[in-house]
């Protein structure tokens, strides 16, 4: 069921890029969504920032690049890739 939802999330922002062409804004959605879930986990303030923060920085690479190669066939190798190592 979690998986489902990650694939739901991913493609959502994947479609938020194509319509909005901004990565920092998918970015920052994705990394405000794990740091909000790891703070309803009870996970401390602390490395649960830390951790938001290398989500974004992440996060904004994935989208920087899907941005970057849109309308080529790397766009389709980053598409494809990233979502493989979301679901892992």
């Amino acid at each position: 069921m979690f998986l489902i939802v990650k694939v739901i999330v991913l493609v959502g922002l994947i479609k938020l890029l194509l319509a909005t062409e901004k990565p920092v804004l998918c970015a920052g959605i994705y990394a405000s969504g794990v740091f909000l879930l790891m703070l309803g986990f009870g996970i401390p303030f602390g490395p649960t920032y830390v951790r938001a923060a290398g989500a974004f920085f992440l996060a904004w690479l994935y989208f920087q690049g899907l941005h970057v190669t849109e309308g080529t066939s790397l766009f389709w190798v980053i598409l494809i890739g990233g979502l493989i190592i979301g679901l892992v």
